[in-house]
């Protein structure tokens, strides 16, 4: 009688070559995939991947370890057009900052622009095909599909920003709350009582944090708080935010570089900086010292943010408990384009309030 009766389990670890013949495909093939090789073609590489979740297989780590191929490698997956990630000054700061601590312990940065619609196998794939030994998360969303894929793949991760409910991802966050107080006592000190706060993305965790500490910040002081949005895809996106100011004569915008397309593109639309409205950027970085008027700007810790985050993706990987670390505050940096407040808010013209209007991807 067969060890193996009807409806037990079969213990025996499944083969390469299980997984070969179920795919129809040669062994060398499936090793071909697994060790990252670009010589098989990608509906055979889904075939095999698909086999090898089918049979429960994976490669054995510990060979791997042996014969060096496998990661000591920290996976960076950021799901942007290389346009927009060309013009992010936080994330070439934040790669930066990676380095020297990743060198410090012997790692490497696996780094990766994928399309959103991408963005789960790659994930996926990295792990599986032991790539990387962890992950770093960044513009992590308020409902992320990536904190629960990594929790099923049990992959060591760690997340920038906002904590995520529900998720036993570790965050690393910035103390913001000194630096939100910081700022609305610099414009309230100038006179600023109607100010709006512009976010890059509603759907990021950190927006709806920051909103909430701008909002509640605002009403202790008597200043009214305008949340807004970025709308990136507005046929002239400046004049689309001009034209919903609603009387605010300061604006904080989360990014440096919108920041600075606001400072360039406003007087051209006859708003002057700061005389008739003052910009402040959430992030600091190069940018805020190019534009004329200079960025008043709050710099964040980047390179402590990026060395807490190695520490606790090395720890995890170690097996050790890990919980959410707080990095130290913002500093407010006050340059020429925050001054005195107006006697008269800001306006457009109703040819610029017909340029801003939105399309149809913004309603």
């Amino acid at each position: 009688m067969s060890d193996t009766t009807a409806g037990a389990v079969d213990r025996r670890r499944v083969t390469i070559a299980q997984v070969a013949k179920r795919a129809g495909v040669s062994t060398s093939a499936v090793s071909h995939v697994f060790n990252g090789r670009p010589n098989v073609s990608a509906a055979t590489a889904a075939r095999i991947r698909k086999a090898a979740d089918d049979l429960n297989w994976r490669p054995n780590l510990a060979s791997r370890k042996l014969s060096g191929s496998a990661g000591r490698s920290l996976g960076l997956v950021l799901a942007r057009s290389r346009d927009t990630f060309q013009r992010d000054p936080f994330t070439m700061r934040l790669i930066a900052g990676l380095t020297e601590p990743l060198a410090a312990i012997g790692w490497s940065l696996s780094m990766t622009l994928v399309r959103a619609e991408d963005e789960a196998e790659v994930y996926r794939q990295w792990w599986t095909e032991q790539r990387v030994d962890g992950f770093l998360l960044v513009d992590v969303r308020t409902d992320d599909p990536r904190t629960s894929l990594l929790q099923h793949l049990s992959a060591p991760a760690v997340m920038l920003g906002s904590p995520v409910p529900g998720s036993t991802i570790p965050a690393v966050t910035v103390g913001d709350a000194d630096a939100t107080e910081a700022l609305l006592d610099h414009l309230g000190a100038l006179g600023h009582r109607r100010i709006a706060r512009v976010g890059d993305g509603p759907t990021l965790a950190h927006t709806g944090s920051r909103d909430a500490r701008f909002t509640a910040a605002a009403g202790r002081r008597g200043v009214d708080a305008l949340v807004l949005d970025w709308r990136a895809h507005a046929e002239d996106p400046v004049a689309d935010l001009l034209g919903r100011l609603d009387g605010a004569t300061a604006i904080v915008l989360d990014g440096e570089a919108i920041a600075a397309e606001v400072i360039a593109h406003a007087p051209e639309l006859g708003v002057r900086i700061p005389d008739d409205l003052s910009v402040v950027a959430w992030e600091d970085s190069w940018v805020s010292s190019i534009v004329r008027p200079t960025l008043t700007a709050l710099d964040a810790p980047v390179e402590e943010s990026a060395r807490t985050a190695v520490a606790l993706v090395e720890r995890l990987v170690r097996g050790d408990e890990v919980t959410d670390a707080e990095v130290s505050g913002r500093a407010l940096h006050v340059r020429g384009s925050s001054g005195p407040a107006p006697s008269v808010a800001p306006t457009t013209t109703p040819t610029q309030a017909t340029r801003a209007t939105p399309t149809e991807g913004d309603r």
